[in-house]
């Protein structure tokens, strides 16, 4: 009995151990072949023979060759079934399509909407054609007074002429001798004048070259321009005596096409003085309402001419009250002995109601004493009570506006 217990036992123990062979066998035949049941290539290029030589360029070589081919098969062999690769493809696909949409709204926000809603679109672009200033030189026989350069252009707009002074250069010292410099600044006209404005540059201080670059307009219609001249009146300025005249330039607007811009050179001539100019005179007016009185204040003359060959003169000033244009009241200075450059600084007061005052003129004249008769007339000059625009009628408007405060003024002489 015990024979046969031990005859079983080994017997089922043999049957354990045969089907675990078979088991492993299988599964080695299995692997050998792979999993579509075809034969596994063995890479004999990973088996190397011990004491093998290979140069290091060929290892390279081979070794980014296998890292390509492996990059390559990675890439390319891919189940078609996986989803985490049509997720990609799709993201891929969705990116570019955004991309591209977006470049072309881009594109069509610039091109279209701007053509659609710029109110400037089909106008006329001045900037992108440019056209360079005409340059236009006027010379004169009288050199050494420096040159001028200014620009002139004629405002269809506003209907105005735009004058952009520009500078000065190589102006005349007042003392040749010494070599000082001056202190200039330009006054511009309109002949025959447009308005009562005076238009005057700023002051340049201790220059012989200044730099202004300043606009002044002028009014007027572009039919009535070709009539005018254009007259820039040069001086040094002094605090505390007269200004001296540096010269002048006239530009005469008929020989000028002002349409477009203009830029133009102009040579610095001596100013001269126009046929019945006998110098100037530098009057100081004040009026005060409370008092009703008008102060005028005889200060100076200069450059006083005679009629005759005499070296120089007596002269002294007599004022004349006009109401309505009739004499009322007369008063005269002292006479300044052997001078043509008198100073007076001295006053004369008359007593005018303030209702009368718009209806006042004065006449200011100049004679030279004489001890037999009245004395030559040297040259007067004619303030208020007048339509004419010019210094005379500002100065007198001046004073009308600035009441209780001195206003002088240099007025020019005539006969």
């Amino acid at each position: 009995m015990v024979s046969l217990v031990a005859l079983g036992v080994v017997c089922s123990f043999g049957v354990v151990a045969a089907l675990f062979v078979c088991v492993l066998a299988v599964y080695l035949l299995c692997r050998r072949r792979g999993p579509h049941g075809g034969a596994v290539p063995v890479d004999r290029s990973s088996y190397e023979a011990v004491g093998d030589y290979k140069p290091p360029s060929l290892l390279s070589v081979s070794s980014t060759s296998q890292d390509l081919q492996i990059s390559r098969e990675s890439r390319t062999v891919q189940p078609k079934t996986s989803s985490m690769s049509t997720t990609s493809r799709s993201s891929m696909r969705s990116e570019q399509f955004t991309d591209d949409t977006s470049s072309i709204s881009a594109k069509s926000d610039a091109s279209v909407d701007s053509l659609i809603f710029d109110p400037n679109f089909g106008a006329i672009r001045p900037d992108l054609y440019p056209r360079k200033d005409i340059v236009l030189q006027q010379s004169s026989l009288d050199g050494g007074q420096g040159r001028l350069h200014t620009r002139l252009k004629y405002d269809f707009r506003t209907c105005d002429l735009v004058v952009h002074l520009i500078e000065a250069q190589d102006l005349p010292a007042p003392d040749p001798v010494s070599g000082t410099f001056s202190d200039p600044y330009i006054r511009i006209s309109l002949v025959p004048c447009v308005d009562e404005r005076v238009r005057q540059s700023s002051v340049k201080r201790r220059t012989l070259n200044p730099y202004f670059n300043e606009y002044f307009k002028f009014p007027l219609d572009f039919d009535d321009l070709k009539e005018k001249t254009l007259v820039f009146h040069l001086y040094d300025y002094d605090k505390f005596s007269r200004h001296t005249s540096l010269g002048e330039v006239e530009i005469s607007m008929a020989n000028v096409d002002v349409s477009n811009s203009v830029e133009m050179w102009c040579d610095v001539q001596k100013q001269h003085k126009a046929v019945g100019e006998s110098g100037e005179i530098l009057i100081s007016l004040s009026y005060l309402p409370t008092a009703e009185r008008l102060t005028v204040v005889i200060m100076k003359a200069k450059e006083l001419k005679l009629s005759t060959a005499a070296p120089s003169a007596d002269p002294f000033v007599r004022v004349s009250l006009m109401v309505d244009g009739k004499k009322v009241k007369r008063k005269k200075t002292s006479v300044r002995r052997g001078s043509v450059n008198p100073v007076w600084n001295e006053a004369l007061a008359f007593n005018v109601p303030a209702e009368v005052l718009p209806k006042v003129s004065l006449e200011v004249s100049v004679l030279d004493h004489d001890l037999i008769g009245h004395g030559e007339m040297l040259g007067r000059c004619l303030l208020g009570g007048t339509d004419k625009p010019g210094e005379e009628q500002g100065h007198w408007k001046d004073m009308l506006t600035n009441q209780r405060k001195s206003v002088a003024m240099w007025h020019i002489l005539r006969k």
